[in-house]
C-alpha cells in the first residue's frame, strides 16, 4: 500500500511512477481490517483514490465480560475498511501500464543519477529514485539497511473475517454493527464489521474483522513459526500452512475465556496469526489502527519534499526531518497502547499506563481512536 500511495502521488508532481508488484498475480481477496483515521481518510482523497464506498460506520463502541453480556458502551462514530478494499481504490489509481506483476527484487545500484534496479529473471530497470515498499520481509531494506532488523514485541494475533450469514442471529443482532471490546487478563479480543468480498456492503453479505492479541515468549513464537511440513520460517506462517494443532490449541484456549458471540466467529472463520514487530525505524503498531494512515501521510509528504527541491537527495533529507518525528511518535504511542498486555513493563509510565489500562472503559477511549496524534502532542 506504500508503494501504491507513493505512485499516486508522485505522478501528481510530474514524476513518472512504475509500480512493481512481487506476487505474479493481483492481490485481491485479503479481509485484513482496517480502522480509519483522518489522516487516512485525507490521503485517499488527495492521492485521487476518493472514499467513496470505503467501508462501515459505525455509531459506538461496546464492551462484553465472559458471558457475552455489555458492560460498558462509548459513543465514537468510525469508517472501518477493510485492507483488499483500499488496495482496490489505490490499485484503480494506476494505470495498467505503469503496474508490473511478478517482479521479485534482487538488488539494487546506486551511482551519481540515479538507481539500477535488479529483478529474477535478468529483468532490469533504470530510475532516479527506488521506494521499497514490500513489508516486513523487505528485500530491498535488507541490502540497503541490513542493520534494520525487526524486533518481536512479545504478543501475537490470531485473526480472521467470519461471514455476517455464517453468525448467528445473536451474534448479528448483539455485537455485529458495533466496535466491540473482550479484555481477559493480559489478552485482547476485538471485533468489527467490515465489506464483505469485492466491497460488498449489503446486509447479510458483510464480514466481522476478529482480532485476538495473545502474549508469547521468543522460543514459544519460533515454535508456532514452524508450519504444517515441519519448515521453520523466521517471521510468520503463511495462513495455509499454520499448523493444524496449533489452530486446535487456540480453539480450546478460546473455548474457556471467550463470549459466546466471540465463540461464534472463531467457529466460522479460517484463523491465522501475525507476530507483531518493531523495527529501529519508526513503524505503527496495530493496536492504533494507523499503519495505512503512516504509509498515506508519508507518500503525500515525500512527494511535497521532492517537488520542493530540485535536488533529490535534498529532498529525501527534508522528507525525513518532516516525517522521521511524526513516525517515532506513532511508533511511542503504539509501545504505550501495548502495555495492556502486560509485556516489557520497563518504566514508571509504562506501569501506570498499564494500571490504567485494565480498566476496559479506559481502553475503548485509547485503542484505534482517530486523533490521536493531535492528543498525544
Amino acid at each position: 500500500m506504500s508503494g501504491l500511495f507513493s505512485a499516486a502521488f508522485l505522478r501528481q508532481i510530474g514524476w513518472r511512477a512504475e509500480v512493481y508488484e512481487r506476487s505474479p498475480v493481483e492481490l485481491v481477496g485479503r479481509g485484513a481490517g482496517i480502522t480509519t483515521h483522518p489522516e487516512l481518510l485525507e490521503a485517499l482523497e488527495k492521492s485521487g483514490a476518493g472514499t467513496g464506498e470505503l467501508g462501515i460506520v459505525v455509531e459506538k463502541r461496546i464492551a462484553l465480560d465472559h458471558d457475552g453480556r455489555v458492560i460498558a458502551e462509548k459513543h465514537l462514530p468510525q469508517i472501518l475498511t477493510s485492507w483488499d478494499r483500499l488496495q482496490r481504490l489505490m490499485r484503480a489509481t494506476i494505470d495498467e501500464s505503469h503496474y508490473h506483476l511478478g517482479y521479485t527484487f534482487e538488488g539494487v545500484e546506486q551511482d551519481g543519477s540515479g538507481v539500477h534496479v535488479h529483478f529474477a529473471g535478468g529483468k532490469r530497470e533504470r530510475a532516479d529514485l527506488l521506494i521499497g515498499g514490500d513489508g516486513i520481509r523487505s528485500s530491498v531494506r535488507e541490502q540497503v539497511a541490513p542493520e534494520v532488523q525487526p524486533i518481536y514485541s512479545g504478543y501475537y494475533i490470531w485473526r480472521g473475517a467470519p461471514k455476517e450469514a455464517d453468525l448467528s442471529e445473536q451474534t448479528r443482532a448483539s455485537i455485529f454493527p458495533y466496535f466491540t471490546f473482550f479484555l481477559p487478563e493480559r489478552q485482547q479480543v476485538i471485533g468489527y464489521p467490515i465489506a464483505g468480498l469485492n466491497n460488498d456492503l449489503r446486509v447479510g453479505h458483510r464480514r466481522y474483522n476478529f482480532i485476538w492479541y495473545r502474549v508469547a515468549d521468543a522460543q514459544e513464537l519460533r515454535r508456532m513459526c514452524v508450519d504444517e511440513r515441519g519448515q521453520q520460517h523466521d517471521y510468520s506462517v503463511p495462513p495455509p500452512l499454520i499448523r493444524s494443532d496449533l489452530i486446535a490449541q487456540m480453539r480450546a484456549q478460546a473455548q474457556a475465556i471467550m463470549p459466546p458471540q466471540f465463540l461464534d466467529c472463531l467457529a466460522n472463520m479460517q484463523p491465522f496469526f501475525t507476530p507483531i514487530y518493531d523495527f529501529s525505524t519508526p513503524q505503527a503498531r496495530p493496536h492504533m489502527g494507523f499503519g495505512m494512515a503512516k504509509a498515506g501521510g508519508d507518500a503525500q509528504a515525500l512527494a511535497e519534499a521532492l517537488a520542493g527541491h530540485d535536488d533529490i537527495d535534498a529532498g529525501l533529507a527534508a522528507y525525513n526531518k518532516a516525517r522521521q518525528p511524526i513516525g517515532e511518535r506513532i511508533m511511542l504511542h503504539g509501545r504505550k497502547l501495548g502495555t495492556h498486555l502486560g509485556v516489557n513493563l520497563q518504566t514508571d509510565e509504562d506501569r501506570a499506563m498499564w494500571t490504567l489500562l485494565q480498566d476496559h472503559r479506559a481502553m475503548m477511549d485509547w485503542i484505534a481512536v482517530p486523533n490521536f496524534l493531535a492528543a498525544s502532542r
